[in-house]
């Protein structure tokens, strides 16, 4: 009798304390008013807005860019069947073609050897997935001549899933133009007239720039009638600043908005659209405990639709195997020694992106500006409007009223959700998880009722909402 009086009474102080804090937290959440402007159209989310961004030893790899990797093919589907790879980086300037030689996936120290058969391998992949491929060649380290080799090996195994070629990355930082943006452009234009030579219609895209604005602004002028996309790369910091920390990462980076506006006013000058071809957390292969965590998931959801919203053509999470040979801590996709693949939390942030960010970017007003918190709206071409909000706040949840539009009645929500900021499981989209052969699939969504032409929902700090309207007359 005792003791169950005394777990009676234990029950009874737990109880107490749970309804303490759920009190705690209702007082303590913030109230937000979204207002959307449904006439005001901010600009037009490409189709291939979605994409990723390989080092090009990934190609090199065995098992892995394949048409029977079914879980790698399913984990591009869910996102979308028209993406587009970069495939590049560092390695791309540290990389022979071989056509019949040993595959080799090196670091950046040494050399990365592809063959014919890593490319028809890539092709098949690519095919299968939908997705086009942003090739980078060598003008770090090879020659003109090996460049067209690889170049024609590249077009005849990929064919119409060839989007464009690139000639360097970072080009600012290469060793062989001492910053002379001039020596870099006279290389450039003698790489390109030599591949032009072989393929007459092949198409670039450039300069593949890490931050020198003064260089893309030449380059856009020297040569926006014959590239495909202005390019550019961003990382929040370096892995190994002492300030990196999930709390930097997911404050806006009001300095890289300038820029995405800049990059915009380039574009708008030269007749050019931007793509932020590599694009995450912290370079150096991002920080564990940070670039692997679901706050890493809010930040990557929050960054596309903030590239999007300065007119961005899309972007290219870096992913999987870094120029240190290693797997970086900020893949949204990891793979294993035999190729299998599985998704870490930033890449349920690409997944709900795919779910809201498509068609029109519609222009809404959000009137609080304390709580850390984005919001954006999209609408789609059959009039469904989405409402994704990001509540990137490490404490303070946020009381959430969107003001219907006209004639729109009915609302569904869809959650980001998991247990902490810091999280490395457990992380949930719409009630599901992504399943160890790649599947996801959405559960039954919130159902939200409509008051006096609002919806209310409460939006918990460290979490995102999508919310559906419809019912359009």
């Amino acid at each position: 009798m005792n003791s169950a009086r005394t777990y009676r009474a234990r029950r009874l102080v737990a109880f107490a304390f749970a309804a303490l804090c759920t009190g705690a937290r209702l007082l303590a959440q913030d109230t937000v008013k979204i207002q959307i402007d449904p006439k005001t159209v901010i600009s037009h989310i490409s189709p291939d807005f979605i994409g990723f961004g390989f080092e090009t030893s990934a190609v090199a790899e065995s098992n892995f860019f394949s048409g029977s990797n079914r879980v790698m093919i399913q984990l591009y589907r869910n996102l979308t069947t028209h993406g587009l790879m970069r495939i590049g980086g560092i390695i791309s300037d540290h990389t022979t073609y071989a056509p019949e030689g040993t595959p080799a996936a090196r670091t950046m120290k040494e050399v990365t050897v592809i063959n014919r058969t890593n490319l028809a391998d890539l092709a098949d992949f690519a095919r299968t997935v939908g997705w086009k491929v942003m090739w980078g060649l060598n003008l770090g380290t090879g020659t003109r001549e090996e460049a067209v080799q690889e170049a024609l090996a590249v077009d005849a195994a990929l064919g119409p899933a060839l989007q464009s070629f690139q000639i360097g990355n970072e080009v600012e930082d290469l060793r062989r133009f001492k910053k002379s943006y001039d020596a870099y452009h006279a290389a450039y234009v003698d790489y390109k007239a030599a591949i032009h030579g072989a393929l007459p219609n092949a198409p670039f895209s450039g300069p593949d720039s890490v931050g020198n604005l003064f260089w893309v602004t030449n380059f856009a002028a020297a040569e926006g009638r014959d590239i495909k996309l202005l390019t550019h790369h961003y990382y929040r910091g370096g892995a190994g600043d002492p300030r990196t920390s999930l709390e930097r990462l997911l404050l806006t980076d009001t300095n890289w908005d300038a820029r995405l506006k800049k990059l915009q006013e380039i574009c708008h000058d030269n007749g050019l659209a931007f793509r932020i071809n590599e694009v995450n957390s912290f370079s150096g292969g991002g920080k564990p405990g940070v670039s692997d965590t679901f706050g890493s998931a809010l930040w990557c959801l929050d960054y596309m639709f903030r590239a999007a919203t300065h007119g961005c053509e899309g972007v290219n999470m870096e992913t999987d195997v870094n120029q240190l040979g290693f797997i970086s801590h900020y893949s949204p996709i990891v793979h294993s020694p035999d190729g299998q693949c599985s998704a870490r939390p930033e890449y349920y942030g690409m997944l709900a992106f795919a779910m809201a960010g498509k068609g029109e970017l519609l222009k809404l007003s959000v009137d609080n500006t304390e709580i850390n918190l984005s919001a954006y709206a999209t609408r789609e071409n059959d009039e469904a409007l989405w409402i994704t909000v990001v509540n990137k706040d490490f404490a303070r949840d946020a009381s959430v009223e969107i003001a219907l539009p006209e004639n729109y009645s009915r609302a569904r929500a869809f959650r980001l959700v998991a247990p902490s900021m810091e999280s490395k499981e457990r992380v949930t989209l719409a009630g599901s998880e992504v399943s160890t052969d790649g599947t996801w699939t959405q559960q039954l969504p919130e159902k939200l009722t409509a008051d006096e032409g609002k919806v209310r929902l409460t939006v918990p700090h460290a979490s995102a909402v999508l919310v559906l309207l419809n019912g359009r007359n």
